[in-house]
């Protein structure tokens, strides 16, 4: 026997369920966002989903992630989940330096050590050496960010191997001396074999490190770990006056 169905009195009961009402829209896309242009007004690298989660007080990375695809599907970022540290902004923004020293702060004077561009050896194989330097510059604790100005040197930059990082020809950049940086941050690197100094991004790569200009007429150098010595760690960029 066929059982059969009686309909129902309720006109609604052959609607499919109803969603619930989308709500006015979270805040945290647009805090992500702000965290992300002050990120990299002030590292010039992009930060981890780690970095996101803390910096923004997020419950979870799968948050930052989610907020990070509306973002992207925005046309605010692009992103590589295939690698870390890959958000870049679509539209660049200026580097967090002090116009002019107020009067009540003491300027701090670190080493200028010539130039580095892509070919061109700029540092001694041995580590910074101060005592060739070509000078000093005046800078203040802010662009140091709490670094040792002992440990802090800085390089006038020769071409535009790093222009979509907002680091062009004649720009100074500003270094912590350190023998390691993290996957993404950009580093003056001296490469043992090819007897060069050279400023990139570095990423560590099944073995290798991947030498990233931010140019895209420009391809990366790829290179072992073992022919590399860091010099130092990009935390700050000195702009040419244009």
């Amino acid at each position: 026997m066929t059982e059969q169905t009686t309909p129902s009195n309720d006109p609604d009961s052959t609607l499919p369920p109803r969603r619930g009402k989308r709500g006015p829209r979270s805040d945290k896309p647009e805090r992500i966002m702000a965290f992300l242009q002050d990120y990299f007004a002030r590292y010039h690298y992009p930060p981890s989903v780690r970095d996101i989660v803390e910096g923004c007080k997020l419950s979870s990375t799968s948050v930052a992630d989610y907020n990070l695809k509306i973002l992207e599907r925005e046309g605010h970022i692009r992103r590589d989940r295939e690698r870390a540290r890959t958000i870049s902004l679509t539209q660049p923004v200026s580097p967090v330096q002090p116009t002019r020293v107020e009067p009540t702060v003491s300027p701090l004077k670190i080493p200028l050590l010539g130039s580095i561009a892509a070919g061109t050896r700029s540092l001694v194989p041995e580590g910074v050496d101060v005592d060739h330097a070509e000078g000093r510059i005046s800078v203040t604790s802010d662009m140091l960010a709490g670094r040792d100005p002992e440990r802090v040197f800085a390089l006038t930059v020769r071409g535009d191997s790093m222009i979509d990082a907002l680091i062009a020809d004649n720009d100074t950049v500003i270094l912590e001396e350190t023998p390691n940086v993290s996957n993404g941050q950009m580093a003056a690197v001296w490469l043992r074999e090819e007897n060069i100094c050279t400023l990139k991004r570095l990423y560590y790569e099944q073995g290798q490190v991947r030498l990233q200009p931010e140019n895209p007429t420009m391809d990366p150098i790829f290179t072992d770990e073992s022919n590399m010595q860091i010099q130092g760690r990009v935390v700050s960029i000195i702009r040419r006056p244009h």
